[in-house]
C-alpha cells in the first residue's frame, strides 16, 4: 500500500471517527437535557407539594374557628331549703254516712244535696204517729201513777196504808216515767238531725220511702274546716318528721297556689309491706270566694317567696267559722302533691338544670372565661373561650341543682347551646332570651 493511500485510509478514519463522536456528543447532550428537564419537573412538584403542606400547616396553626353564640347563666350563692315530697289524701275530721236508728216511711226532707248545715239541723221525719199514740198512752198512764202514788204518800202518812203500798205506787211511777222516755227517744230518732256541722251531700233517699234501721244511708256528711291529709313516707326519712313540721302542698284546681298545713301526728308503727310511714297533718280549709283574689280577700293571707313562683296561700278556721264561711275549697278523698319542709342549708350554690350535661363519666358544666386572642401577644384584644369542667352535683328543686365542687359563685356558665361546644371553642353570650326560674320540672320544655 502506497503512503499516499494510507494518509487517505487515516483521514477517512479520523473523519468518520470524528463524526462518531459528534454524534455521541449531541445524543449524551440530548439525554443531559431530558434528565434536567425530568430533575426540573418531578423537583417543581416535590417543592409545591412540600411548600403547599407547609402554607396548610401555617394556616391551620393560626386558623381560628368563628365564635358560637350560647347563653350564660352566673352561678349564684343561696340559702337553700330542702324538701322531700309526698302524695296525700284530705281526710275529713268528721264523717259520716247520716243513718237512722228508726224504721219508717220518710214524711219530711230539709235539707238539699250539697248544702252546708249547722249542728242539730233537721234532715228528715219519719213517720211517727203511732209513737205519738203511744206518747199520749204512756203520758196518761204517767199521771195516774202520780196520783195514786201521792194517794198513797197521805194515807202512810195518817198510817192507813203500809209503807209497802207506799213503796209500790213509787215504783209503778218511775216505770211510768221511764216509758214516757222511751217513747219520746222514740220519736227523737225518727226526726233525724244533723250530727255536726258540715257539708252533706247527695240525698239518698226519698219522700214516702220506708227506712231499714242501719241499712239506708240517707247522706253522707263531711266535716270541711279543718281537715286532715294523711299521706306516707320511706320509713328512713322518720329521724326528719316532727310534730308541727310545716308541710306545702298544692292542688290540681289551684296550680298556681301553695297552701299549708302542721303535722300533727306519726304513726307508731312502718308497714312491714311497704316499709312506709303514715304521717298525719291538719290544714284549714280555704275559702272558694277568697281563692279567686286571694291578694285582696281579708279571709287569707298571701306570701310570695323568693325562689317560688307560686303564692303562698295561708288559711284560717277560726277566722271562716267567724265569717260563717259554707263554701270550701278542699273535700275529703281529694288528693294533692306535698312538700314536708325541712331546715335551711346556708350559702350552697346553684345552677339551672338545664346548664349541667349528664353522662355516665360525670356530670360537667361550660365554664366561660376570658383569654387573649394570641396567648402569645399581650396587646392581642380580649375573647371568650369555654372550658369544660366536671361538677359534683346535689339536691334537686324544680330547675335549680346544688353544685357541691367544681364551681365558684360568680363563674359564667353556659346555659343554653353547649351541644355545639368543645374545650377552647370561643363563643358569644347573647342572653336577650332569659331564661325563667321554673320550679316545676313539667313546664320547662313550655
Amino acid at each position: 500500500m502506497t503512503r499516499s493511500t494510507l494518509k487517505t485510509a487515516l483521514s477517512q478514519h479520523w473523519a468518520h471517527l470524528n463524526k462518531r463522536r459528534k454524534a455521541m456528543s449531541t445524543q449524551n447532550k440530548r439525554m443531559s437535557i431530558l434528565i434536567l428537564a425530568l430533575i426540573l419537573v418531578f423537583g417543581g412538584i416535590l417543592v409545591y407539594h412540600l411548600f403547599a403542606g407547609y402554607m396548610m400547616k401555617r394556616y391551620f396553626a393560626r386558623f381560628a374557628s368563628p365564635a358560637v353564640t350560647v347563653s350564660s347563666v352566673t352561678a349564684k350563692q343561696r340559702d337553700w331549703k330542702p324538701h322531700f315530697s309526698a302524695v296525700g289524701n284530705f281526710v275529713a275530721i268528721k264523717g259520716v254516712n247520716v243513718n237512722s236508728q228508726a224504721a219508717g216511711d220518710v214524711v219530711a226532707i230539709h235539707f238539699e244535696s250539697g248544702q252546708y248545715v249547722e249542728k242539730d239541723t233537721p234532715l228528715i221525719d219519719l213517720d211517727d204517729s203511732v209513737d205519738q199514740a203511744t206518747l199520749k198512752f204512756n203520758q196518761a198512764e204517767l199521771a195516774l201513777q202520780h196520783i195514786n202514788h201521792t194517794r198513797q204518800t197521805d194515807l202512810l202518812k195518817r198510817a192507813a196504808t203500809s209503807s209497802s203500798t207506799v213503796d209500790a205506787a213509787k215504783a209503778k211511777l218511775l216505770q211510768a216515767e221511764a216509758e214516757v222516755e222511751k217513747t219520746l227517744a222514740q220519736i227523737r230518732q225518727k226526726h233525724i238531725t244533723a250530727p255536726f256541722s258540715g257539708q252533706i251531700g247527695i240525698r239518698q233517699v226519698n219522700l214516702g220511702e220506708y227506712i231499714t234501721v242501719g241499712n239506708t244511708s240517707i247522706a253522707p256528711l263531711q266535716l270541711l274546716d279543718p281537715l286532715f291529709m294523711t299521706f306516707y313516707l320511706p320509713e328512713q326519712l322518720i329521724t326528719r318528721l316532727k310534730i308541727g313540721q310545716i308541710i306545702t302542698f298544692s292542688v290540681a284546681h289551684n296550680p298556681d297556689l301553695l297552701f299549708e298545713g302542721k303535722i300533727t301526728a306519726i304513726n307508731a308503727k312502718v308497714d312491714s309491706n311497704t316499709h312506709t310511714i303514715e304521717v298525719q297533718a291538719t290544714l284549714p280549709n280555704c275559702p272558694t270566694d277568697a281563692l279567686r283574689d286571694p291578694t285582696h280577700s281579708p279571709l287569707v293571707t298571701t306570701q310570695k317567696g323568693a325562689h317560688d313562683q307560686k303564692t303562698r296561700v295561708i288559711c284560717n278556721s277560726e277566722l271562716n267559722t267567724k265569717n260563717h264561711v259554707s263554701a270550701f275549697n278542699f273535700i275529703p278523698g281529694m288528693f294533692a302533691s306535698i312538700e314536708v319542709d325541712q331546715p335551711k342549708i346556708p350559702h350552697v350554690i346553684t345552677l339551672p338544670s338545664t346548664s349541667i350535661s349528664y353522662s355516665l363519666y360525670g356530670n360537667s358544666v361550660f365554664v366561660i372565661e376570658t383569654t387573649k386572642a394570641d396567648p402569645n401577644d399581650p396587646k392581642s384584644p380580649d375573647v371568650l373561650q369555654v372550658k369544660q369542667v366536671f361538677v359534683s352535683t346535689g339536691e334537686q328543686q324544680g330547675n335549680d341543682t346544688i353544685i357541691k365542687k367544681g364551681i365558684r359563685a360568680g363563674q359564667k356558665v353556659v346555659s343554653s347551646g353547649e351541644l355545639k361546644l368543645q374545650n377552647g371553642t370561643r363563643v358569644l353570650i347573647n342572653n336577650e332570651v332569659p331564661l325563667p326560674e321554673i320550679t316545676d320540672p313539667e313546664q320547662l320544655g313550655q
